[in-house]
């Protein structure tokens, strides 16, 4: 009995281990929207929103994945349409509709960018640890610098925040219980 009682709490274990190391690389860290319409002119320029949230903050090490909710395609490119730092740091070529482009920030800094088909879409990304924010989410102090980090992918990465792995393992760990007292293993 003491056996399958310590069986079922390794697995259990095994569990919430396996799924605390490897969940959190699954889960995007921020996300944001290309517009529907964005592409049609610059109407969402004023309602700030072609990249929707168009400020974005992360911490370093995080991901942010863009997602082309517009009938058109769009690239996410860092630097600004005017300067000579355009796709330095990250560039996503084209993103077809519904498609999307996700980019790792490993370092401190403000990135800003834009869409390469469409120039008057804009955002910045901001990249710092502990920096307290305004009630719009937009960091306080600064500034941030820019620098080199590692290249983007295309690989879709689904958004369900930073509590999903704990709620995934609270569900896991009671199935497993549950099914471990209606079955006689464990006595509680």
């Amino acid at each position: 009995m003491k056996s399958k009682l310590i069986s079922s709490l390794f697995v259990v274990l095994t569990l919430v281990v396996g799924i605390m190391a490897f969940a959190p690389s699954a889960f995007a860290d921020e996300s944001v929207t290309m517009t529907k319409g964005a592409s049609g002119g610059q109407a969402c320029v004023t309602a700030n929103n072609c990249f929707d949230p168009s400020n974005v903050q992360v911490a370093p090490g995080d991901t942010v994945t863009w997602t082309n909710s517009d009938t058109a395609s769009h690239t996410v490119t860092s630097g600004n349409p005017n300067d000579n730092t355009t796709g330095t740091v990250f560039d996503s070529g084209l993103i077809k509709a519904g498609s999307t482009f996700a980019f790792k920030f490993a370092n401190a800094g403000t990135y800003n960018y834009f869409c390469q088909v469409h120039p008057w879409m804009t955002g910045i990304v901001t990249v710092a640890a502990g920096v307290a924010q305004n009630q719009n989410g937009i960091p306080l102090g600064g500034p941030y610098t820019a620098s080199n980090s590692t290249t983007g992918n295309n690989n879709a990465v689904p958004e369900f925040g930073p509590v999903a792995s704990l709620v995934l393992v609270i569900a896991i760990v009671s199935v497993v219980a549950v099914t471990a007292k209606t079955r006689g293993f464990l006595k509680l």
